[in-house]
């Protein structure tokens, strides 16, 4: 690694993905006594009982699900810093991390929109799906329920050791300072660390599913073994903040591996099946990757 933290501040910054959804769950005590009392427990905490409010309710299923998937693309798109949340994310992303983010966000709200439009609905349907277990007064407002979704993305500069500009001591200030950029470095090495496991996460994945089993049958693998690796190739372009020459060689190795094949190629012709695992297989013994092998 060749960049400095203040290198860094110059050319990424941080990012955090904000979703609060509803998840219409909530304890009930009574249930819960009745169980704790039935079962002989001594302690009315021996057990907790949860019960979904709009059980089986597929708008909120979706909206569930499609969290899942927005964090997973802001994970893919950017690198880890603070166990506060803040991502990291190169500047020269930012434009289409937004892009990308924007169209999430659309999503996000359809299916909202989808679960409020129906909400009505939705509690009448609950009596009869929760039996006995149907209680209106903990149904909120339909508006109360919509003020409980929401999604969105704050950015914020990288700071550097040079913003602690306090009214204090110049020794302990200079300790503050000394703090920060061993903490930061630290961080950064954690960034690079997770691109570095990135690749090769991909590259033993491929080394794995282009190789021939004992009894000379071919594994089988999806087109995205292949498009998988051409997108971390495009990705780590950006992702490399800390210019580490040697990821960068890494992957540009993968790249030219890849260049001309196709995945139905690599089903179909067995040379070029077993000289892609060959290139494959090279660049995982060239390097020393950091991360734990089985």
């Amino acid at each position: 690694m060749t960049n400095t933290i203040a290198g860094v501040a110059r050319s990424a910054l941080l990012v955090t993905l904000n979703i609060s959804t509803y998840s219409g769950r909530k304890q009930d005590r009574r249930t819960q006594e009745e169980v704790t009392l039935s079962k002989s427990a001594n302690s009315k905490r021996a057990a907790s009982v949860y019960k979904n409010l709009f059980a089986d309710c597929k708008e909120l299923d979706a909206i569930t699900k499609f969290q899942a998937k927005a964090r997973q693309k802001h994970y893919q798109l950017t690198l880890p810093w603070s166990d506060s949340g803040d991502r990291l994310l190169p500047a020269t992303s930012l434009m289409g991390y937004q892009s990308v983010m924007n169209k999430h966000k659309a999503e996000f709200d359809q299916l909202v929109q989808a679960f409020l439009d129906r909400y009505d609905t939705l509690v009448a349907s609950a009596a009869f799906q929760l039996g006995t277990l149907f209680d209106r007064q903990e149904y909120l407002s339909r508006n109360q329920v919509a003020s409980r979704f929401n999604m969105d993305t704050t950015f914020a500069p990288l700071p550097i050791s040079g913003d602690f500009r306090l009214d204090i001591e110049s020794e302990v200030q200079q300790d503050l300072i000394n703090q920060y950029e061993e903490k930061a470095k630290l961080q950064l090495l954690q960034a690079n660390r997770d691109t570095w496991s990135r690749l090769h996460e991909v590259l033993s994945r491929m080394s794995d599913r282009l190789s021939v089993t004992d009894d000379g049958k071919k594994k089988v693998f999806h087109d995205t073994l292949i498009t998988n690796a051409e997108e971390l190739c495009s990705l780590l372009t950006h992702l490399n903040v800390a210019n580490d020459q040697q990821l960068e060689t890494a992957r540009k190795r993968l790249e030219n591996t890849l260049i001309g094949i196709t995945p139905q190629e690599l089903r179909d012709e067995d040379g070029t099946r077993l000289e892609t695992k060959r290139k494959v297989d090279s660049i995982l013994s060239s390097f020393d990757w950091g991360v734990d092998e089985e």
